[in-house]
């Protein structure tokens, strides 16, 4: 009974903290087999399936069992994994997952799993254990299962739930970037009439956003602004079929989620879902400089309206002048606005556009939009300036893009410094293809703008560096969180200006926090 005991304290110092990474993992691809495909494919996700414990835990596994046969291999695993645990705890790399009821569930499901295997006592039964990726990626598997039932009921009584609301004008917002930062500025600027509801954050998803309809009082609400994400077709039409929207802004269409949608084609298709369920007496807002957004609204039943800076197109609304800098935002919106903001970043005047458009189109005042514009701000980790000691942050950390990536490096290359200007990036994810040609652009404009670039994760390593080629960048690797973190805290006391782009290890956002 004690040695049941003791192998059962040495199973969960094992297999908790390995199933609480695995989740982890599962969870940045939210619990979707196409995304974490996806990730395999990369080079981070080829190193993952090198690590310990996918291919030399069975292996180690499968030799101990072989030479010794006992109840003794059990404790030798066991003991391995908890060293490696700890080390990673040592190293702060250690991911923990949000601790949802779906990641308990999974974590509690894999350990009793792994448990009924090893009570079988039957050493050779035992290598199905050796593998907790497998169970857990099984236990994915069983899961999705009812969470598609449950999907489908929270989405029939969400929608019931809002069909209720009569008067509630709701607003979706798509496209391949810009989604969040359009809908926070699109809230913003209608709150100066309208009492407004947005989900917060990146809820864009359509369970995510039934889960936040279903929780939230609507009572008294004018206006819901909602996000729509996607990664197949059909999507945006689930979500579509839930809120009903009768405006509808496309902010761009580029190569992101590419591996996923499988064409352009098909990420405009499924973009285009959002466009083609406006009713006749709704709005479609479209950026016309997007060859991909613009080509089909002679298709679209509704009104149209569109914003652009190129005049060839021929916007409805003609962004020009552009004017940025370290205190803010200024441009010409025709055919009547001269708008000032204190937001940074010469791309926000595209995000700033549509909101301007759908303002007017509600009623708004021209003096309304001028002063609600002058109280936009940015959300979290989007071009955010941060003092870290003597050096200045640029928090681009939420998400990474080519258009993004570009305009954060427009706004380093027009601000000054007394010391170095640095670039902090992981790279874009889920371009497919396109992601040798666009890491090497990125490359090549670091070069030009930038004195050094800290590449933190080993996916677009070699296209940075083919990008820069021959130039003065001073170019290293730290791959390492708790190395990250002493690369950072290094700068502090340094008058340096640092450019976070992509997303970052906790330890880090905590830091400059």
């Amino acid at each position: 009974m004690q040695l049941l005991f003791y192998i059962l304290i040495f199973f969960l110092l094992s297999a908790l903290p390995d199933y609480a990474e695995l989740v982890y993992l599962w969870q940045l691809k939210e619990y979707r087999l196409d995304r974490f495909r996806d990730f395999l494919s990369s080079v981070l996700g080829r190193k993952f399936l090198l690590s310990y414990k996918i291919i030399f835990r069975p292996l180690v596994f499968l030799l101990l069992i072989f030479s010794l046969r006992t109840v003794s291999v059990l404790f030798i695993i066991f003991s391995l994994d908890i060293l490696n645990s700890a080390y990673k705890l040592a190293r702060r790399r250690l991911p923990r997952p949000k601790f949802t009821a779906k990641a308990i569930s999974l974590i509690i499901f894999s350990v009793i799993i792994e448990t009924v295997i090893f009570s079988s006592n039957l050493p050779f039964f035992w290598l199905l254990a050796a593998s907790r990726f497998l169970i857990l990626a099984l236990a994915v598997l069983a899961v999705n299962l009812p969470t598609k039932l449950l999907k489908k009921f929270y989405l029939r009584r969400a929608a019931i739930k809002l069909a209720g609301y009569k008067n509630l004008l709701v607003i979706g917002v798509t496209g391949s970037y810009g989604k969040t930062t359009v809908k926070n500025f699109l809230a913003q600027m209608l709150s100066a009439k309208f009492k407004v509801v947005a989900p917060p954050k990146n809820i864009n998803t359509e369970l995510g956003i039934a889960k936040f309809i279903l929780k939230t009082d609507f009572f008294g609400a004018d206006i819901f602004v909602v996000e729509m994400a996607a990664y197949k077709i059909w999507e945006i039409k689930l979500i579509c079929n839930m809120v009903r929207p009768k405006i509808g802004i496309l902010t761009a269409i580029n190569e992101q989620h590419l591996p996923l949608f499988g064409s352009i084609e098909n990420t405009q298709t499924a973009k285009y879902e959002l466009l083609r369920a406006l009713p006749a007496d709704g709005l479609a807002v479209i950026n016309s400089d997007n060859q991909y957004c613009r080509e089909f609204t002679i298709e679209l039943k509704c009104q149209v309206k569109t914003f652009g800076q190129s005049v060839e197109v021929k916007p409805d609304y003609l962004i020009s002048q552009v004017r940025a800098s370290l205190n803010g935002l200024e441009f010409s919106a025709a055919p009547d606005y001269e708008i000032k903001t204190k937001i940074i970043g010469a791309h926000n005047a595209m995000n700033v556009a549509p909101t301007i458009i759908i303002s007017e189109y509600l009623g708004l005042t021209k003096a309304d939009i001028i002063k609600q514009a002058l109280k936009l701000r940015l959300p979290e980790a989007t071009m955010q300036l941060t003092d870290y000691g003597s050096s200045v942050i640029i928090d681009d950390s939420y998400n990474s893009n080519p258009e993004a990536f570009k305009a954060a490096l427009k706004y380093l290359a027009d601000s000054k410094t007394a010391g170095k200007k640095i670039v902090i990036s992981r790279g874009m994810i889920e371009l497919g293809e396109a992601s040798r040609a666009a890491h090497e652009e990125i490359g090549k404009l670091i070069a030009e703008v930038a004195d050094e670039l800290v590449i933190i994760s080993p996916d677009s390593t070699a296209e940075f560096r083919a990008g820069a080629g021959d130039s003065k960048l001073k170019i290293q690797t730290i791959f390492e969180p708790i190395s990250l973190l002493e690369y950072v805290k290094k700068n502090k006391n340094r008058p340096n200006l640092i450019l976070l782009e992509g997303r970052l290890p906790e330890i880090i956002k905590k830091e400059i926090k």
